[in-house]
């Protein structure tokens, strides 16, 4: 086991969020400088390793930008630090979906492309369904995202967090047809409503490829989580920004406390869940 930190869910944008509206920026030096602080884990002082890295969702969403340009940004901060940061593309399957696909499988060597995401909310769109409609629009929307992702053999990130497209249990129709592709339900749904983690952790006890990030989950559904899936399937993301690193990194280092406060998690399982799980999904070399 590699004692690393890595966060596997990050995002930059060098001015005011358009969408989210958190600012007045997030910039990829001050990423930086937040994975070189010193985090205590288990009483070790270790940096963040590595993250993977997203645009400021927004610029997907509003001015119908190609996804060259709302990733610029992001693009230029992986050349400017290629050992540090990889990329998860945001994909917005309304708009031009095979040149989007194109586009991210050009970048795929130069730009460390570990991950694809999705974000049925910021895009308003419904996974797909059981039922005929809308899961036929659903499926011509997001099936080739997951037909990339196979073909790549890279994970999927899939925001989860509110009503009405982003309902943890809403991913188990694509989780069943894509068994062989791994989906990482960020937040675990929780991020505006805490108590949908736990539709996730029935989620992915019951879909082998389903895994549960971390962030804005809560203690008592963090230890629901590793009793559940176990750390194997638990994966620390920090959201930062506009989340910090620190506070969703302790929430995660912190099931090594004995019950009530933690698990007992042994530092092997702490480190799979704070960088052993993303870095083996994604593929990421780890020093």
């Amino acid at each position: 086991m590699t004692y690393t930190i890595v966060d596997p869910h990050c995002h930059i944008i060098p001015h005011r969020e358009p969408v989210w509206g958190w600012g007045p920026n997030f910039t990829v030096e001050r990423l930086i400088a937040m994975m070189d602080r010193g985090y205590e884990v288990m009483g070790e002082i270790k940096p963040v390793a590595k993250a993977v890295v997203m645009t400021g969702l927004g610029l997907t969403a509003v001015e119908h930008r190609s996804i060259a340009e709302s990733h610029r940004y992001v693009l230029e901060s992986i050349k400017k630090y290629p050992q540090r940061l990889f990329f998860n593309p945001v994909i917005n399957p309304r708009y031009s979906l095979n040149d989007q696909l194109d586009q991210i499988k050009a970048w795929r060597r130069e730009y460390n492309v570990v991950m694809l995401k999705l974000h049925p909310s910021m895009h308003n769109y419904y996974l797909p369904t059981y039922r005929p409609h809308p899961g036929e629009k659903s499926r011509k929307m997001v099936y080739p995202v997951f037909e990339l992702a196979r073909e790549l053999g890279l994970p999927v990130m899939i925001h989860m967090g509110e009503s009405p497209y982003s309902i943890p249990a809403q991913i188990a129709p694509v989780a069943q047809s894509f068994a062989d592709v791994p989906i990482i339900c960020a937040h675990s749904g929780a991020n505006n409503i805490p108590s949908n983690a736990i539709d996730a952790i029935l989620l992915a006890r019951t879909h082998d490829n389903v895994y549960l990030g971390t962030s804005w989950v809560q203690m008592p559904e963090l230890i629901e989580m590793y009793y559940a899936i176990g750390p194997g399937k638990i994966i620390y993301e920090s959201d930062c920004s506009p989340q910090a690193m620190g506070q969703t990194l302790r929430m995660v280092t912190n099931l090594h406390l004995p019950p009530p406060l933690g698990v007992g998690a042994s530092k092997d399982e702490v480190y799979r869940m704070i960088g052993g799980n993303a870095a083996e999904l994604c593929h990421i070399p780890l020093p």
